[in-house]
């Protein structure tokens, strides 16, 4: 098979494992909606969307990780310290407001850059990289605020957090994103990585920039990672050393639901986005439905299974469908 056919495959069950994600996700807020009538009405929306979207953001950046077959554990520590950087310096230069959040996003490219270096450039195993990188992070950030507390201009905490008009302003934030994740997919860099992750010696062959699409791909992630940080910063009005550590878990959920591939060359940031929308919508639906919190991660961990056998599932049917077809035929003749 060649590699435009494999490329062809895997499209078009990234567009399969998307509209799965979107149903899993139709399924569990749906289900919220209907156990819970205080979250029908636009209030209950925008708040679900708010704190939907620094996980949706982070979900996105280690998507494009993923894709090329590496693995990203610093996600924890870079939301850790674009809050914390966020927190403190907002504080401090509320004049400054846009060049501090400029800032932030080029700590976590550069973060990005540097994983990626060190993966691609001295061969270093993605998995030990970023997990260095993640303790390292998390002390800086410690270094940067030891405990809880920081200031943040209610303005900026407004502007992400409170609807614009009749629309949630994370809402517009994450059509942005997917818009964003279109462009890149049907871009040379995005076509690339699908390729990289699909046959990295083939790719190669096939005069793709290997090493280049990587690091790209380290990079932006970084960048997503902060802009994770930057949106939890306004929702907490505030900075923890700690606040990026529930994400090192939450993210790969997020993607396990949204049906994204580990072992690289599928998935989507879309898919992802509808996979965080269900991690975020599955606590609403068990307290609503009166289950005890200690239940809640069985439950979430059961679902996550089990969105991930569903595509197993639907490729052993299609191919017992097939084989039974060809088999008749083969009994006809």
């Amino acid at each position: 098979m060649t590699l435009l056919n494999s490329l062809t495959r895997r499209s078009y069950g990234s567009r399969k494992e998307t509209l799965v994600a979107l149903a899993i996700f139709a399924a569990c807020y749906g289900a919220v909606l209907f156990v819970n009538p205080y979250e029908r009405n636009a209030y209950a929306f925008n708040n679900y969307v708010v704190l939907l979207t620094p996980l949706a953001l982070a979900a996105a950046g280690t998507t494009l990780v993923l894709l090329v077959g590496g693995f990203d554990l610093s996600v924890a520590g870079t939301v850790s310290l674009s809050n914390v950087v966020a927190a403190t310096t907002m504080a401090t230069n509320p004049d400054l407001l846009w060049l501090v959040i400029i800032g932030v996003v080029v700590l976590g490219l550069a973060v990005g850059l540097i994983n990626g270096l060190l993966i691609v450039r001295l061969g270093l195993q993605s998995l030990a990289v970023t997990l260095g990188a993640f303790i390292v992070l998390t002390g800086i950030a410690l270094i940067v605020l030891p405990a809880p507390g920081g200031e943040v201009p209610e303005s900026y905490a407004l502007a992400l957090t409170d609807p614009l008009g009749p629309v949630p302003v994370a809402l517009i934030a994450l059509v942005l994103l997917a818009a964003g994740w279109w462009w890149f997919s049907t871009s040379t860099a995005g076509i690339s990585a699908f390729a990289i992750g699909a046959d990295r010696q083939a790719a190669r062959m096939s005069g793709i920039r290997v090493d280049a699409v990587e690091i790209l791909s380290y990079t932006l992630a970084g960048g997503l990672y902060s802009a994770a940080g930057l949106y939890l910063t306004a929702i907490t009005a505030s900075g923890d050393p700690n606040s990026g550590r529930p994400f090192l878990l939450t993210c790969f959920a997020a993607m396990a639901l949204g049906l994204v591939g580990f072992r690289g060359g599928s998935g989507s940031v879309v898919a992802a986005v509808f996979g965080a929308a269900s991690l975020i919508a599955l606590p609403k639906l068990l307290f609503a439905a009166g289950v005890e919190d200690f239940w809640s991660g069985a439950v979430q961990g059961a679902v996550i299974l089990i969105a991930l056998a569903l595509p197993l599932a639907a490729t052993y049917y299609t191919n017992v469908r097939t084989a039974r077809t060809r088999l008749a035929e083969g009994t006809i003749r």
